[in-house]
């Protein structure tokens, strides 16, 4: 794909535009189908690049996965946490809230699911599946920190405890709500996760 300046030359799109339009691209993809289902030529087709785009700016399948799984989750731990900052808010209650809608519902946890049974049996995807979890991680552990510090939380929290706390909770009861909806409904999903946070900021 190129676009078309105003003096009427032809020009590259820069590599942040390519980057975005292939995640979002391949976000659609892997929620109307599945991880395996989906080819990386379909995904370059649906964002108007070739597939050679594609490979050049992520590398593979794989780590294009890992690339829309971090823009996404990553939005919804942002605005799970700047739910801290709504006044008259119960602090907990909001995040887990904005946790629930962001995360539990949609096709995340399944998609999360699928790639996690696959990294068992293939080193390259298991290679891919750990960076991405650790670099989530460290992101919500820097979100973490921002939260502590605006709400004066007693120092000696260990941000990398709690971190991981959250985030297997989270992918636990994603996974559980999406295959056994009846026995764990959202309004038990939100105070569950209500719970770990007012534990972690207590």
């Amino acid at each position: 794909m190129t676009t078309t300046s105003s003096a009427g030359t032809r020009s590259r799109p820069r590599r942040a535009d390519v980057r975005a339009q292939v995640v979002r691209a391949a976000a659609e993809a892997f929620a109307a189908q599945s991880y395996a289902e989906v080819s990386v030529s379909a995904i370059a087709a649906a964002a108007g690049f070739t597939k050679g785009a594609v490979y050049s700016n992520f590398g593979g399948k794989p780590q294009l996965f890992a690339a829309v799984f971090t823009a996404l989750v990553g939005g919804a731990l942002r605005d799970a946490l700047a739910a801290v900052d709504t006044p008259g808010s119960d602090a907990p209650r909001a995040v887990a809230a904005s946790l629930a809608r962001g995360v539990v519902r949609g096709p995340l946890p399944g998609l999360l699911a699928e790639f996690r049974a696959l990294a068992a049996r293939d080193p390259e995807l298991a290679a891919v599946y750990s960076g991405l979890r650790l670099r989530q991680r460290i992101e919500l552990e820097e979100l973490l920190g921002g939260v502590v510090d605006r709400l004066a939380v007693p120092a000696g929290l260990d941000l990398a405890v709690a971190a991981t706390l959250l985030l297997t909770t989270v992918n636990s009861l994603a996974v559980e709500h999406a295959t056994a909806p009846e026995a764990f409904p959202e309004p038990l999903v939100e105070a569950v996760l209500a719970h770990v946070m007012r534990g972690i900021l207590a």
